[in-house]
């Protein structure tokens, strides 16, 4: 399974102000061994970052994304 970065786009830096605009965080699986993507109440697709104090869930489309070059077995 490949791994992948992503970062938040410039228009939506208001609405995560946790969230550094350069920089690239790890994105993980919501759940171990989860395959499907999850949508919240509306509908929209949810992302899973990696933070160094944990974790933040992010709506994918308010993403970009690039592969990391790792691939998980």
């Amino acid at each position: 399974m490949k791994r992948f970065q992503a970062r938040l786009r410039p228009e939506f830096r208001l609405q995560y102000p946790e969230l550094n605009l350069a920089a690239w965080y790890d994105v993980d699986p919501l759940f171990p061994g989860l395959t499907e993507r999850r949508v919240n109440m509306l509908g929209q697709r949810v992302t899973r970052l990696k933070l160094g104090s944990g974790h933040r869930e992010v709506i994918a489309e308010h993403l970009e994304f690039r592969p990391n070059g790792e691939a998980v077995r």
